[in-house]
Formats: structure tokens, sequence, C-alpha cells
């Protein structure tokens, strides 16, 4: 697992735990980028972004239900006629 760390005094300064351990102890404090990507080597934190993706898609669903229950509550199913919308 690779941890993506951001110089917090910097835009661009991006490392991962790898490339920080390489290029020695550097000044600053270094925070927790899970999204970013290494400025270095590239590497990406694969699990972080699992996460994320596996949340963007409970999330969906549960609009998607939740969506789905307020058409049931305000359209009646008996009074519903999907040819008088055309």
């Amino acid at each position: 697992m690779t941890i993506i760390y951001k110089h917090s005094d910097s835009k661009t300064m991006i490392l991962c735990e790898s490339c920080l351990d390489e290029l020695g102890p550097l000044p600053g404090r270094w925070e927790e980028e899970p999204l970013a990507e290494c400025s270095v080597c590239g590497e990406v934190d694969l699990r972080s972004r699992e996460e994320m993706d596996a949340f963007h898609h409970d999330m969906t669903n549960l609009q998607w239900e939740e969506d789905q229950r307020m058409w049931e509550d305000h359209i009646a199913p008996e009074t519903y006629n999907p040819q008088e919308l055309k």
C-alpha cells in the first residue's frame, strides 16, 4: 500500500512514501494526500481510490433508492400511464 504525502507549504511537492524515504528527511510539515499522485514516480494510493469509488457507488445507489421512493410516493401506479408522457 502506497501512502501519498503533500508538503504543506508547497502546492506541487507531492511524494509517495518510498520517494520521501529515498530523498531523505525533508524539512517542513507533510500531510497525507490520499487522492494525489507522486510528483516523482507517479505512484497513486490505490486503496484510497478504491474506497472513494466504493463510497461514490454507495451514495449513487442511495440517491437512486431515495428517488425511487419519492417517485412511488408521489405517483400512484394506477394513474401512471407512460403513453401519456410521449
